[in-house]
Formats: structure tokens, sequence, C-alpha cells
């Protein structure tokens, strides 16, 4: 049976607006482990943005106080639906060169994150399979 992105994503999204400081979102990453954070105007509305802990550590140093999500944002936001299947997730994320997808229900609604690492989970298999003879 092939494996669909529903098995697998994480369930919910952390958003915040494009005017929040660079400075909270660092918080939230260091404080949930989370390593995305979308960027939307409102909840429930596709998010115009991503960030990245790639995009926030190019700041390090700096002020960020000064520095808004919008400011660092990645623009282009990758999504798929929870109904394909993982190996079409996987196709998407190899060809866009990205770590993450945001994952959509059949209304187009943010609901969770795909990444690399949940696939590499999937790819695992059953965890701690002991044979005995």
């Amino acid at each position: 049976m092939e494996r669909k992105v529903r098995d697998i994503y994480h369930k919910g999204v952390i958003l915040c607006r494009p005017e929040t400081l660079l400075q909270e979102v660092v918080r939230v990453m260091a404080d949930t482990g989370v390593h995305a954070v979308m960027v939307a105007e409102r909840e429930g509305e596709c998010p115009v943005g991503v960030i990245s802990h790639t995009d926030v550590i190019a700041h390090y140093g700096e002020d960020l106080t000064t520095i808004r999500a919008s400011d660092v944002m990645t623009k282009q936001v990758v999504s798929i639906s929870e109904e394909i299947s993982v190996a079409e997730a996987a196709k998407t994320l190899l060809d866009s060169r990205i770590h993450r997808l945001l994952v959509t229900d059949e209304e187009g609604k943010p609901v969770g994150i795909l990444s690399t690492t949940d696939i590499i989970r999937e790819m695992r298999g059953t965890r701690w399979v002991w044979y005995l003879d």
C-alpha cells in the first residue's frame, strides 16, 4: 500500500505575521524546536512566506528587534496536498531543493508541514524490530 503524506506529516502550522520581529521568531523556534515558521496575514490563510533556520542564522549578531519577518522570509512557499503520495512529496522536495513543504487539506487550508526528516523516518520503517530464533 502506497503511503500518503497525511500518514506522516507534522500536524499544525506555526504562523507569524509579516510585521513580527525576528527576535520573536527566534524565540519561538528555540522554545519549540520548530525549524520553520510560516508567515501569513491571518490564521487559516495561505502563507505569504516561510522563515527557516537558515534564514534566521544569516542575521546572527544583528539587532533582531529591528528586523521583521517580511524582511527575511522566503517568499515562495511550496505546498502539497495531504492526499499525495510520500514518493511524490519527496520528488517535490528534491526538485525544489528545499527541506519542508506546507501541507494543505482539500480546501487548500494549511494543516501541517512535511519535512525531509519525516520522510527519513518513514523510510526507516518500524522501530526496534527484534528477530528471535
